[in-house]
């Protein structure tokens, strides 16, 4: 995979984690570059520079998940495992996934994304706005990294990435 300076333009609910995380670069690497104030404040239609962006290869797509799927399903449909799709997409649970959800369907061998900085389990009474509160980001930011579709809806016991 070519390693390169890439032009991005921030896209509705992006967050420069996701955006770190499709490039296979860090939060702070792009906020050095950009001079950027305030990770938490970036804009819809604000150019960014990612620094040492990996661009990944073709034959990675975004899949929508629909009405009946599951990941075995999926797995199968697109010739790779249960364990690449999970890992590709921070998905704790296999069992735990939502339609609309877009998860990124990579061939066998394909690199994971960067480690989790922080995991937490969801507690009786949490909600992603607490948690992002307790540990300073945003809740969209926890529902990107986690592949939440529905911010409104977690359960106890989820293990979440904290971004």
């Amino acid at each position: 995979m070519p390693v390169k300076e890439c032009e991005y333009i921030v896209q509705w609910c992006d967050t420069l984690y996701s955006i770190a995380r499709r490039f296979g670069t860090t939060v702070d690497a792009i906020v050095q570059r950009n001079n950027i104030a305030d990770p938490n404040k970036i804009r819809v239609g604000q150019k960014l520079i990612i620094p040492n962006c990996v661009v990944p290869p073709p034959e990675c797509i975004i899949y929508v998940v629909q009405p009946g799927d599951t990941l075995y399903s999926i797995a199968k449909r697109h010739n790779t495992t249960v364990e690449t799709i999970a890992r590709d997409n921070h998905i704790v649970n296999p069992w735990l996934i939502f339609v609309g959800q877009e998860l990124k369907i990579c061939p066998p061998g394909w690199p994971p994304p960067p480690p989790c900085p922080n995991l937490y389990i969801v507690k009786p009474g949490d909600t992603l706005y607490s948690i992002a509160l307790r540990f300073g980001t945003t809740y969209w930011a926890i529902a990107d990294a986690n592949g939440i579709p529905n911010p409104h809806l977690i359960f106890v016991g989820q293990v979440l990435c904290i971004p």
